[in-house]
């Protein structure tokens, strides 16, 4: 396929995937008049699942997205501009790293200028917000805003940008090499471990906005939103390769551009995710004295579930080898 059709493809995977994986925990707890005692036997498995997570991502970047960025190099290039290999990489991770920098201080910024908004209007909002558990009726001004007063949609929107550009960069990189069954197979990793970082997302932004108890109708709102984020960043980040390229006659430096920035972009991604993930948990693990037992069982799972995601990538690129 083309590189268009195959980013519609899985743009709207992606999305379609996003937003289903959210609506479990409306689901149950709606269907149980909003009885939350039903939510923690629900989201046991959640951490279990972001740790696989984790270690997938980071063992795609290493064993699969960097070896194979090296390789598709043409060996002139590489020999010539073998200096700015690791320049165009760390490109691709400064980029990333610098959208999710600006976009908390843009996330704080906006949650400190909502904080300054007058009392009695804010309360009157948002106690027509979080007080009913019906859908709804409301405006798009008032929907919109309840994204931009919210600090985890609006993070996670944001955030959701890069895994666009990612997808956009990692598709272009393989449409433009010639493409046997290994890089198919290589891509498909690739594509699966950018899901499989955002259905847990998905997940936890519907129950935390839940647990917030906000309204059924702008809980759906956000996370349509979500799922849609990093789409709109997978063909904004298409149109400007396509103006940039446009201008430029060298396709070979673009193409081998391509797969550098995409391989830095991708192992912040999973640096990202990988250190958030285990900090987190190193975090819980420290609060939940009273539950030693269950913090040091659930803490030995997440470890044999990071190991085995780091394993699966490593299995499937030795099959095709």
């Amino acid at each position: 396929m083309s590189a268009v059709s195959d980013l519609f493809t899985y743009s709207l995977l992606m999305a379609v995937s996003s937003f289903i994986a959210g609506l479990p925990p409306l689901w149950i707890i709606s269907s149980n008049n909003h009885n939350y005692s039903y939510f923690p036997s629900f989201s046991i498995s959640l951490p279990i699942l972001l740790h696989l997570t984790s270690g997938l991502l980071l063992s795609t970047s290493l064993t699969i997205v960097l070896p194979e960025a090296i390789i598709n190099i043409p060996y002139d290039t590489l020999i010539s501009s073998s200096s700015l290999i690791g320049f165009q990489i760390l490109l691709g991770f400064v980029l990333l790293y610098s959208i999710d920098t600006f976009s908390q201080k843009l996330n704080n910024n906006s949650i400190e200028s909502n904080n300054s908004i007058d009392t009695d209007e804010s309360d009157s909002y948002y106690s027509n917000t979080y007080s009913n558990h019906h859908y709804s009726n409301y405006t798009s001004k008032q929907l919109f805003t309840s994204v931009l007063t919210n600090s985890t949609t609006l993070g996670l929107l944001l955030h959701c940008i890069t895994d666009g550009i990612i997808l956009t960069s990692t598709i272009l990189s393989q449409n433009n090499n010639n493409k046997d069954n290994k890089e198919n197979t290589n891509l498909f990793i690739i594509i699966i471990a950018l899901f499989l970082h955002k259905l847990p997302a998905a997940f936890s932004l519907t129950s935390i906005l839940l647990n917030q108890q906000i309204d059924n109708l702008i809980i759906l709102f956000h996370l349509f939103l979500f799922a849609i984020s990093a789409p709109i960043g997978a063909w904004l980040s298409y149109f400007i390769y396509n103006i940039i390229s446009s201008s430029s006659d060298n396709t070979t430096f673009d193409n081998t551009f391509i797969l550098l920035f995409s391989t830095g972009a991708f192992i912040y991604v999973s640096f990202h995710t990988f250190i958030s993930c285990h900090d987190h948990s190193t975090n819980n693990d420290i609060i939940n004295t009273d539950d030693t037992i269950t913090d040091k069982s659930s803490s030995n799972w997440n470890y044999f579930a990071t190991i085995i995601g780091m394993i699966i990538p490593i299995l499937v690129s030795l099959l095709h080898d």
